[in-house]
């Protein structure tokens, strides 16, 4: 994942930071391409290559295995991977002449950018054999023990074949996250699928076994995928008798299964927590320094077994530094210690109003979550006394609904989050548009901090991001998405929600839409 929406991305890019990257945005300077290299010389720095358009086919060709990061030199979280890439780079050169790591300027080299399909910074892509078209997203953690790892599993086999015990023993014993593919016959089609699947995971190591001898070893009747977590939990995977081993089953059994019951937030832990790709989350925000809410995490434990691949246990320690993750669901330390739940994919949150926190409330809130019968919680400010005394009015979760749909007037809502500097840049423009239309009696302009208020069913996904709700009892919704002025404001507006030209338009392809219909039918008599 990598993970989608604003809201839930704000929380990971302080929650899970070291997952993530830059993304492109149209206030972000780029370099003149005529800054390029000219030559197709392969040169480097620090042991990392520098490439180009010119010497990018000679780099393909000069090493087997290729990592190339595209970055930018404002980019920060590029400036953060830098010392991280440079080591790297030097002990995979020591272990490999086949291998290097190297790296392209993205705002020089746009043709490249464009072609490999880069909309953020630092973007990591791998190169095999030559192959320009057959690249992959380097999927592996942003550190240096990560990326030599990764590329290390990339160039060796994805899965190696023990052919005795000793091997085996040895094999569990000595292996991170080992696991063992159990096949009777040694050109079974699962295989195949099993390497595809040792491809994807760089966590775990990966063997192949059909010896007899292995099967008896580890008890083993048939063909299976067993994970040796550790000494007390060998979790196992079974193809499906008709369709054989499905790929992205398997790859969900393993990370569902390499993740503890209940785990604590961690730079460590971060990326196994989105890995896992379970979009229930529930979260227990305790102060570990605390002896009585540390006691709380004995009854999350029991409570965990109960939703084991339907819902991720995680604690978050609010000495950690998360402060601003308290403050994406609205608490406080004050509030502390409590429970809130948050589904991924719709980004809706749920408040946990147990007077206490035990095993029994703690599944009982799970599951009404579960069936639906628990209320989304909604974050909003409190409405200010004068949130209508101004030209722009003021608009906070609690009073969004009434205000922007409010069948007698036209609504004009600015969702802006206070950092954004485009929503900075806007703000004069804004109110110049709210003085126009201030005694304008079916018109209001309104704004609203989205990064502190939510709205039941809207999500936004930029900043600044324009919505015109317009009178009527339909409860429309028209999103803005053209040029930023005064003149153009009020023409939107004056239209009822459609920009000059737009209605002709519209009414074109109506009428060629109805004398389409029309032929159709004439031919249909004929």
């Amino acid at each position: 994942m990598r993970w989608i929406i604003f809201f839930y991305l704000c929380l990971r890019s302080t929650f899970y930071t070291s997952a993530f990257g830059h993304n492109v945005t149209s206030e972000e300077p780029t370099k003149n391409p005529s800054e390029e290299a000219t030559s197709d010389e392969l040169l480097e720095e620090d042991n990392v290559l520098v490439l180009n358009k010119r010497n990018f086919d000679k780099a393909l060709e000069t090493y087997k295995y290729l990592l190339v990061e595209f970055y930018a030199p404002w980019c920060g979280h590029c400036q953060e991977l830098a010392p991280k890439y440079t080591k790297a780079a030097e002990i995979l050169k020591d272990k490999s002449e086949e291998v290097r790591l190297a790296k392209v300027d993205a705002t020089v080299e746009t043709d490249l950018s464009t072609e490999f399909n880069v909309n953020g910074y630092p973007t990591l892509k791998f190169f095999k054999g030559g192959n320009r078209t057959g690249h992959i997203d380097y999927g592996g953690k942003r550190t240096q023990d990560g990326l030599v790892k990764w590329m290390l599993r990339r160039m060796g086999p994805a899965a190696v074949v023990l052919d005795n015990v000793e091997s085996a023993e040895k094999f569990t014993s000595s292996q991170e996250s080992p696991v063992i593919g159990f096949f009777k016959n040694p050109e079974d089609a699962d295989i195949k699928i099993f390497y595809e699947a040792a491809e994807l995971h760089e966590d775990f190591t990966f063997a192949l076994a059909h010896n007899e001898n292995l099967f008896e070893k580890f008890g083993v009747t048939e063909d299976t995928v067993i994970f040796f977590k550790n000494s007390e939990e060998k979790p196992e995977f079974k193809p499906d008798e008709d369709l054989g081993l499905d790929k992205d089953e398997l790859s969900k059994f393993l990370k569902i299964n390499s993740i503890d019951l209940v785990t604590e937030y961690s730079a460590e832990t971060s990326d196994k927590i989105f890995a896992a790709k379970i979009p229930n989350h529930l979260l227990l925000f305790i102060n570990k320094s605390d002896d009585s809410q540390l006691v709380l995490l004995e009854h999350f434990r029991n409570a965990a077994p109960d939703f084991k691949g339907k819902i991720l246990f995680v604690f978050i320690d609010s000495n950690g530094g998360h402060a601003s993750v308290l403050e994406y669901f609205g608490l406080k330390a004050s509030d502390l210690p409590t429970l809130r739940f948050i589904n991924l994919e719709s980004v809706k949150k749920y408040a946990f109003n147990a007077p206490e926190i035990t095993e029994n409330t703690i599944q009982t809130f799970c599951r009404g979550v579960l069936e639906g019968n628990v209320k989304q919680n909604l974050m909003s400010e409190e409405i200010p006394e004068d949130w209508d005394k101004n030209p722009v009015k003021v608009l906070v979760g609690k009073n969004f609904e009434e205000v922007a749909y409010d069948e007698t007037k036209n609504v004009f809502v600015e969702f802006y989050a206070p950092w954004c500097s485009h929503c900075k840049e806007l703000e004069p423009v804004w109110e110049e548009l709210g003085e126009k239309y201030k005694d304008h009696e079916t018109v209001i302009i309104a704004k609203i901090d989205a990064t502190a208020n939510e709205i039941n069913g809207l999500r936004v996904r930029g900043f600044p991001n324009l919505r015109f709700f317009p009178a009527g009892p339909e409860r429309k919704m028209i999103e803005y998405t053209k040029e930023r002025t005064v003149q153009l404001f009020s023409a939107f507006i004056d239209s009822g929600g459609v920009l000059p030209g737009e209605q002709e338009k519209k009414d074109a392809e109506a009428e060629e839409s109805k004398e389409a219909a029309e032929d159709d039918k004439g031919r249909e008599e004929l």
